[in-house]
């Protein structure tokens, strides 16, 4: 049978091309099974092991610093609290514990055992004497003591270590071989696919390509304006049927050629150049999704030229899901609701981002249906506007709030160990003045550490520099471990703090840190507003779109005209009595950057005297990607 359709063509070629495809595929996969099943080996039986040792002594420096830094009567922020490093030693010691053979490390077995059993008991002292109010005697009892145990136990984590490090070493030449024989074989198989794609290419272009070349000038100068040329027909194929379609298409340019349209020939150029000329990107399309006009710069971003672009489906050129995407849904919207306002209904999204010629172009998309006067869809507009310089603007906005933040901590520390010094007397003793003097330069110190802090947190989440863990999270132990070291200030400024939260509920997965440190901000802010005899309520339910996390105060609420800018950065709303020592108003924005990361969403319910409810809820299926914005 006589191939003589273009179609049947290109599926038998492309047909033989995948059946080799495939089977090279399937040789590939078959080999990466082994490979992989030898990685899997040595991961199963050893990294966990590896990593159990890593993740032991580095949390056993972390209850070290935290000593230390306790022992000068301070609370451990950078590394992290002692609990919090102590559980997580022990969680991994059980995991190495696990993976750990009897026979062959017994004695390691034991030893660790003793040298666990030996740090807890030295800790456990050295605590003591501590929340005593000892920290010399703390500070010396821990070089004296707690230090050589602490190194005992390291070293037999290193010996850990070693011995699974070991064994990885030991199965390497396995996988080298496993790996070298998947290449040899991959190697071979794409050199004969490339053979056969590219004679099947050169036998697609002497069908196809050079036809079609012909074509495609004749065409030219048809365009150009000699209507009295007529294409060859030189096949019976599409290609033939093309060139007879179109010699019937210059016969009838023939017949309206003395027509006046000169007018609307300027009147269409001049609407082409205004678009062209302009600086954000156009694309124009019908109700059929094929492009009438694009300018020049969604032609350069596209790698298209934009006469060739007319006509076409808008797929096919803007080779981007996102916007199309877009153009998609306002285009089945308007299908859908019938809209027939005349100038359709816009659409706003974030940023897109692209790289051309090693550089970040942003532009911000609005598409717009456009209807006709009986309100049936004409088209589509969608306006990328440019926003690169904007962005930029931003991002050295950014850098320059965490540099400076960067910057301040070092000296700031050193600001709060000399007060810290002033303050025990150590350097002499101090009259009434001086330890007022001491005491506000302490609390303006702690103030700009707080700020630091915060700035820094604020630039790394607005960058997406932020890195977020995904972890499972029981949120009934979440909150009750997040408020806990709540309770003393509760007590102090005599306030309730009651929870509820049912028994049941679904894990979530999200930053425990990050987490807790949102409802850790909102429970304090509820706090500095209510007064004496007050209550603060934590809630969490379960709904259909979510995990609901509210925090409700009987304190004096906050006024109407508040509520839109409360989650903005540097904005506090203070009473006449009430003060916040110490904030600068970037609490609610931290949070809301946090929440909206995990396509989540936060907002208040307030009434002046009679107290806020603030609340947010994250999707129970969302786990967050490393970066958000744009």
């Amino acid at each position: 049978m006589m191939v003589r359709t273009i179609r049947t063509k290109i599926i038998w070629t492309f047909a033989l091309l995948v059946t080799l495809s495939l089977a090279a595929g399937f040789w590939s996969v078959y080999n990466f099974y082994a490979l992989g099943t030898t990685v899997a080996t040595i991961l199963r039986e050893n990294y966990l092991s590896v990593l159990a040792a890593e993740s032991m002594v580095k949390s056993l420096e972390g209850q070290d610093n935290a000593l230390l830094v306790a022992s000068q009567g301070e609370d451990a922020t950078v590394s992290g609290t002692f609990a919090e490093n102590k559980e997580m030693f022990f969680y991994w010691y059980e995991q190495a514990l696990r993976r750990m053979p009897e026979g062959q490390l017994g004695s390691l077995r034991d030893s660790l055992h003793n040298a666990r059993n030996a740090y807890i008991s030295v800790t456990d002292s050295m605590r003591g004497m501590i929340m005593q109010g000892a920290f010399t005697q703390a500070k010396n009892y821990y070089y004296e003591s707690v230090r050589p145990v602490s190194e005992e136990l390291r070293s037999l984590c290193f010996q850990l270590f070693e011995y699974n490090q070991t064994g990885m070493y030991n199965l390497e030449s396995k996988t080298h071989s496993i790996a070298n024989q998947s290449a040899y074989g991959m190697m071979i198989a794409s050199i004969v696919t490339l053979a056969l794609g590219i004679a099947g290419t050169i036998w697609l272009t002497t069908v196809l390509v050079k036809p079609a070349e012909a074509l495609t000038q004749r065409v030219r100068e048809i365009g150009a304006g000699h209507l009295d040329l007529k294409i060859d027909v030189l096949s019976d194929d599409e290609i033939g049927s093309l060139s007879r379609e179109f010699n019937k298409m210059t016969e009838r340019l023939r017949r309206y050629e003395q027509m006046n349209i000169d007018k609307i020939i300027s009147e269409k150029r001049k609407s082409e150049a205004i678009v062209d000329s302009i600086s954000d990107g156009i694309i124009v399309t019908d109700a059929d999704m094929n492009i009438i006009h694009i300018n020049n710069v969604v032609a350069e971003l596209f790698g298209y030229l934009d006469v060739d672009a007319i006509g076409k489906p808008v797929g096919s050129v803007i080779r981007d899901e996102r916007i199309m995407s877009l153009i998609r849904s306002a285009s089945q919207s308007a299908r859908d609701d019938g809209e027939s306002d005349g100038e359709g209904s816009g659409t706003q999204v974030n940023y897109l981002q692209f790289e051309r010629s090693e550089k970040h172009l942003y532009f911000r998309p609005k598409v717009t249906n456009i209807f006709d006067n009986e309100g049936h869809l004409y088209g589509t507009l969608t306006v990328l506007q440019d926003v690169t310089q904007f962005k930029e603007l931003d991002r050295m906005k950014s850098d320059f709030i965490a540099t400076l933040s960067h910057e301040f901590r070092t000296p700031l520390t050193s600001i709060n160990m000399s007060v810290d010094l002033l303050n025990q007397e150590l350097l002499g003793p101090l009259n009434d003045r001086q330890k007022e003097l001491i005491l506000s330069t302490k609390e303006d110190s702690q103030r700009l550490t707080k700020l630091a802090r915060e700035l820094l947190q604020l630039s790394k989440l607005e960058s997406g520099r932020l890195q977020f863990k995904n972890e499972e999270l029981n949120v009934r132990s979440l909150i009750e471990s997040t408020i806990k070291p709540l309770h003393i200030q509760f007590q102090e400024k005599n306030v309730r703090l009651v929870t509820e939260i049912p028994a049941e509920l679904r894990r979530l997965v999200a930053d425990e840190q990050q987490l807790s440190w949102v409802i850790t901000n909102l429970v304090t802010n509820a706090l500095k507003y209510t007064n004496a005899g007050g209550c603060v309520t934590v809630r969490v339910r379960e709904e259909p779109r979510g995990m609901l996390f509210e925090v409700q105060d009987t304190g004096v609420g906050i006024a109407s005209e508040h509520i839109d800018t409360i989650f903005d950065k540097f904005v506090q709303v203070k009473s006449a009595s009430a003060s916040t020592p110490g904030s600068v108003g970037l609490g609610l924005a931290i949070a809301k950057e946090i929440v909206e990361a995990y396509s989540g969403k936060i907002w208040v319910r307030s009434e002046a005297g009679k107290g806020s409810m603030f609340s947010f809820l994250l999707p129970l299926d969302h786990t967050h990607s490393t970066t958000h914005h744009g």
